[in-house]
């Protein structure tokens, strides 16, 4: 395929449309977004997904990476007017590529844009943005497609287990710009694809991720990207080994804090301790260990590897005759455990892979999930967690570190296990009750901002600027108890901290966590009964659950959301539910007033999908409502 992009001799013309809205910006102008977003008003969100990218060749890097773009609808994309763009990690010194001419990509195409410089496009690259990109980041970054100021689709940059491997998204899953920005869904290539020395699968359908080993994730602040293209990744040792191998970074998931010892009889500095799990084979070392506050990163000389199953005890001090008699610790780390409560979590650079909310530590008695709930999920939900009884070390503390745990009792009472990583928030607050433990008042309230770490107030929706746009009743790719959801979109920036969600049946879910729940103006929030991944049918990102059912039978149906006992806005609708469809409201009645009109609202065309295969666009643009 061939084209012109920014980058090219504005001196071939000064007439009008694209020619003149570039000449404009060539010469130092300023048209105004909705200048340029005009030629591509018709592509939205979600209309072009990145599906695989090398970012780290063998060698020089210089005219061999390349960004892979699949159209997933049932219609032709131009990407006349878009904006292929680079960046940093926090979004600065970006780069980009404004395609000048018509590129069409026709439905279910994949189209390899690579920055060769010179000669002949290698065979499996379509179109060269040349060196408008510079150099992709090899350990994080940005990369995306605009329409002027917006977002057509957005994904940060990983560092693949070694040099020569691209970087794809999960084959498995129906490609999609909302689950592309989850880390955990891509993978390395596997060793089938391209010839040559280039591990990937340029211009084809990507590999299930599920036949490669986990790569060793980045997150999107993982560091900052020097910009410069040394081509190193992270090693470690394996015990008993001389030969030094990747790092094997956990996903979002992948290690489950299971036990926190945070108040022990005797010095909590040399007593405190905590308990992960090894849902699949990770290596602990480089990750952070510690609370909102502060944190330990853990370095070795080993891996610190953990097989899947396995228990690792952290602590503060490995010596047996100061720490009370722990076993053997894997790993030791210098954060204090707040006896008063608050949050324990561990990273991966900035990916967050699990993290817990504690109340008030008993002395000497640590706190624990039951086995059943050792999930990054489970140990969200309040009645996970109980108190140790089974005595260890030399003290008479109790708790069971680098053991199994036992199964927890119900304890209606009990303080620990709130949500801050994106599974059960409310802690069974959903189930009715009518105060839901006050998490709606809002008085006195404070949340930790998730960019800047530091407490704030948080930012309280007002009437007119939450508003409900698309429901999943009856999904076909999972059952509905775990494959149901409701997206909210924001009109301004607002944290959905206390924020209620109800029915007209009464049942209602309090969304809460330590976290602010941030969606920002423009943003869209998917709300659903289960976080996973795995179970809801491959939802992206899911800020808050709820446990009521979504009706599939036709009837008067309605969907509210509260703050502090006002009405921000109600959805309702009496048609029954067709199976692995989503009704939408139109973009032009989404706004509280709007999506309450006759006709402003009707079920997701077969066009656009999600996840497993159902149809919906959770997290992105809905799509207009047919007259």
């Amino acid at each position: 395929m061939d084209g012109v992009g920014k980058e090219a001799d504005v001196g071939r013309g000064c007439g009008v449309g694209l020619w003149a809205w570039a000449l404009l910006v060539a010469c130092g102008g300023a048209p105004g977004a909705e200048w340029g977003e005009e030629a591509c008003a018709t592509v939205r969100s979600g209309d072009v997904v990145i599906t695989e990218y090398l970012n780290d060749p063998e060698g020089t890097d210089t005219g061999k990476e390349y960004v892979e773009l699949h159209n997933p609808t049932r219609s032709a994309v131009d990407l006349a007017a878009l904006t292929l763009f680079a960046a940093r990690a926090d979004g600065s010194q970006e780069k980009g590529f404004f395609f000048l001419e018509s590129l069409s990509m026709a439905p279910g195409d994949y189209l390899v844009l690579g920055d060769a410089r010179d000669g002949a496009l290698p065979s499996h690259v379509d179109f060269s943005y040349g060196e408008a990109l510079g150099a992709l980041g090899n350990t994080s970054g940005m990369l995306g497609l605009r329409c002027g100021d917006r977002v057509i689709d957005e994904v940060w940059l990983a560092a693949p287990g070694r040099s020569g491997v691209a970087r794809g998204y999960d084959g498995d899953l129906v490609p999609d710009s909302a689950g592309n920005d989850d880390l955990a869904r891509w993978c390395d290539a596997p060793d089938a694809g391209m010839p040559g020395a280039v591990r990937g699968s340029p211009g084809v359908p990507n590999a299930p991720c599920g036949t490669t080993e986990p790569p060793p994730l980045q997150g999107k602040d993982a560091g900052v990207d020097s910009g410069v293209d040394a081509g190193a990744v992270e090693t470690c040792l394996p015990e008993g080994e001389q030969t030094p191998r990747p790092v094997r970074r956990p996903r979002p998931g992948a290690l489950v804090i299971t036990e926190v010892m945070a108040n022990p009889l005797g010095d909590d500095a040399l007593g405190e301790w905590l308990e992960v799990l090894a849902l699949e084979p990770v290596d602990l070392d480089g990750v952070t260990v510690g609370t909102d506050a502060s944190g330990t990163v853990l370095r070795s000389g080993r891996c610190l590897s953990l097989a899947a199953g396995e228990h690792a005890l952290l602590a503060r001090s490995a010596e047996a005759a100061l720490n009370g008699g722990l076993p053997t610790p894997r790993a030791t780390f210098g954060v204090d455990l707040r006896n008063a409560g608050g949050v324990v979590l561990v990273r991966s650079g900035d990916v967050l892979i699990d993290a817990v909310t504690l109340g008030p530590a008993v002395e000497g008695v640590a706190t624990q999930v039951s086995p059943e709930a050792a999930t990054a999920s489970g140990n969200d939900a309040l009645g996970a967690w109980c108190r140790a009884s089974s005595a260890y070390g030399t003290r008479g503390n109790r708790g069971t570190p680098g053991q199994s745990n036992v199964v927890c009792a119900p304890e209606p009472s009990q303080d620990a296990g709130t949500s801050v990583d994106g599974g059960v928030r409310d802690g069974g607050a959903d189930a009715g009750s009518p105060d839901a433990g006050g998490a709606d008042a809002g008085a006195g309230r404070s949340c930790i901002d998730r960019v800047t770490g530091q407490p704030r107030a948080p930012r309280v929706p007002d009437v007119g600027s939450l508003v409900l746009t698309e429901l999943m009743a009856d999904p076909s790719a999972v059952a509905d108890v775990v494959g149901e959801w409701v997206e909210v979109l924001a009109r301004r920036d607002v944290d959905l901290n206390g924020v209620v969600l109800s029915n007209e049946g009464g049942a209602r879910a309090v969304l809460d966590s330590p976290l602010c729940l941030t969606v920002r103006a423009g943003a869209r929030a998917v709300l659903a009964r289960s976080a996973e991944t795995s179970l809801n049918g491959g939802l992206p990102s899911v800020l808050g659950t709820f446990s009521f059912n979504l009706p599939n039978d036709a009837g008067a149906h309605v969907l509210r959301l509260t703050v502090e006992g006002r009405e921000l806005d109600s959805l309702g609708w009496s048609s029954a539910a067709k199976a692995g469809h989503s009704w939408q409201v139109s973009p032009a009645s989404s706004d509280p007033v709007g999506n309450d009109a006759p006709g402003s609202a009707c079920l997701t065309p077969t066009t656009v999908r999600y996840g497993l295969g159902d149809r919906g666009t959770p997290g992105l643009e809905n799509r207009p409502c047919s007259p």
